[in-house]
């Protein structure tokens, strides 16, 4: 009954608003963070920000709150905040992070620091043959709509139509529009431990439709979750309770919520934050492994498969021997040319061409940088992307372990003998288009995936268990310093990414503590 009454609260606060002259716009345009990476891409690039800035890091940047969310059990699965801002319910506008531990989504006032909601799945732990010990719930969520207080109707125009009647939850089916207004029923989609895929009501938490199966075995440790539209992707290796090698899709728009998948054979998709899309395709990295039945099977190679079919459509592989790291890669749009930055051989980055990935022989990438890292292949890093206010592109990467020696920077920030984040531009020298080192942070242990936000790069230094960690600001043109969380940071993080939104970063330690720092409400 509750659980009621909080809904249609939401739904006659959100009717009553629309109904005033009030417009709606997406979510993203007040800095949502809605999926891994904040889109679908992976540019882990806040294009909304405007608190957070190379002037205010210095003075005004500092920590906010934390908050502990349940027990400890770390695991080797990646987890990032998400944020949805400018929503509304029953106790008025509230921003929120979200975060999914092993077995419950939490929803964290990001102002307060205060629990707002919790969801726990009651799923059985992992066990017997094939498991593979336990992992965090994958989220992604539906960009919600906000209120924009600056519109207003024409004069004379007609008043919107009023919006049908939500259906009862008997009629409700997952990803498929609410009606009743829509904004206080988006939805956060859950991928929980059972291969079941969930949503719930962003502003309460409570189940919108029940849930529906998507991965074929329970326990298959699924590797981030994707959306484009009502399609949702993730992926499997590992071969944990027997699921195979796969990028996986389900349709919520299809009347029996399809599912699809494209099978790597024995060579296990990389990247602990998911597939990265693009239009029309997933872009899947693979490890080693040996052709098998599957004639479209690539090891070592950064694959492009149609997201409508599951059909290979192209395929980048170094040539000669080398592996390809566990790099997460990014896609991107650089002067109307849709690009993707990858990992190459053996610790080097490559620039490939979305619509023809390696070349007419597979091997050749539009550019390709010295061998960069010496990261063991059990580490995980991640690349981003972002422009700057002339149109310049930027590429960034996390690297786990000390810089090779081939590694030459027109910038350093003093010697990184753990690890550190790195930059190059992307430049168009003659006819080619060139990954240019540009600038190396300072020394980061473990560092997760770089966040940029209008000039600056958040850079969180997980540390390990004999070290904490630290935040950083840095510019994202030099790689300088502007900012250093010190000793606030109490534990070390663990696979976790920062996200960004509003004048906040958010992230957490591997203890299940959120962290938030930033620029401070005024009261």
């Amino acid at each position: 009954m509750r659980n009621s009454l909080v809904l249609s609260v939401a739904l006659s606060l959100s009717g009553a608003v629309a109904g005033s002259g009030a417009a709606f716009a997406q979510g993203g345009a007040v800095g949502n963070w809605t999926t891994v990476g904040n889109d679908a891409g992976h540019s882990n690039w806040q294009k909304n920000e405007a608190k957070i800035s190379k002037e205010t890091a210095g003075t005004q940047f500092k920590f906010l709150w934390k908050i502990k969310l349940g027990s400890t059990k770390e695991t080797q699965s990646f987890t990032e905040p998400l944020l949805a801002l400018r929503l509304i319910n029953a106790q008025g506008f509230k921003d929120l992070a979200l975060w999914g531990s092993t077995d419950t989504v939490y929803a964290v006032d990001s102002e307060l620091g205060t629990l707002v909601w919790k969801k726990t799945y009651d799923v059985p732990a992992a066990s017997g043959a094939g498991a593979c010990g336990a992992r965090n719930l994958s989220i992604v969520m539906e960009p919600p709509l906000v209120i924009n207080f600056g519109a207003r109707r024409a004069p004379g125009a007609p008043p919107p139509p009023a919006p049908p009647p939500p259906p009862p939850p008997s009629q409700r089916r997952l990803g498929v529009a609410a009606g009743g207004g829509g904004f206080g029923l988006k939805g956060l989609y859950v991928l929980t431990g059972d291969g079941m895929l969930h949503e719930q009501v962003l502003t309460t938490g409570v189940d919108f439709a029940p849930p529906v199966k998507f991965l074929p075995a329970a326990n298959a440790n699924p590797d981030g979750l994707s959306s484009i539209g009502k399609t949702m992707f993730t992926l499997t290796g590992r071969g944990c309770g027997g699921a195979k090698n796969a990028l996986w899709a389900i349709d919520l728009a299809s009347p029996d919520y399809t599912v699809s998948s494209y099978t790597t054979e024995k060579a296990a998709p990389l990247g602990l934050a998911g597939p990265t899309l693009g239009d029309g395709v997933a872009y899947v990295v693979t490890g080693s492994g040996t052709v098998g039945s599957a004639a479209d099977v690539h090891p070592n190679s950064v694959t492009s498969v149609t997201t409508k079919d599951m059909k290979v459509k192209d395929w980048y592989a170094p040539s000669g021997e080398g592996k390809l790291s566990n790099v997460s890669p990014v896609a991107f749009t650089f002067k109307q040319k849709k690009l993707v930055a990858a990992p190459g051989k053996d610790g080097s980055y490559v620039l490939l061409d979305s619509e023809s990935l390696g070349g007419s022989d597979h091997h050749t990438p539009l550019a390709e940088t010295a061998k960069i890292s010496k990261a063991k292949s059990d580490t995980f890093d991640s690349l981003a992307s972002w422009q700057d206010a002339s149109g310049a592109a930027w590429v960034l990467a996390s690297v786990s372990g000390p810089l090779d020696a081939a590694a030459k920077f027109e910038t350093m920030n003093g010697p990184a003998t753990h690890g550190c984040i790195v930059a190059f531009k992307v430049e168009e020298q003659g006819d080619k288009t060139v990954l240019t080192p540009a600038w190396v942070s300072r020394d980061l242990i473990n560092p997760a995936p770089p966040a940029v936000a209008n000039g600056v790069v958040v850079a969180l230094s997980q540390g390990n268990a004999a070290t904490h960690a630290t935040l950083y600001v840095l510019d994202a043109t030099t790689g300088k310093e502007l900012y250093s969380s010190k000793d606030s940071i109490s534990t070390y993080a663990h696979l976790t990414g920062v996200s960004i939104g509003d004048g906040h970063a958010f992230f957490t330690t591997h203890d299940n503590t959120l962290y938030s720092f930033g620029i401070g409400l005024e009261h």
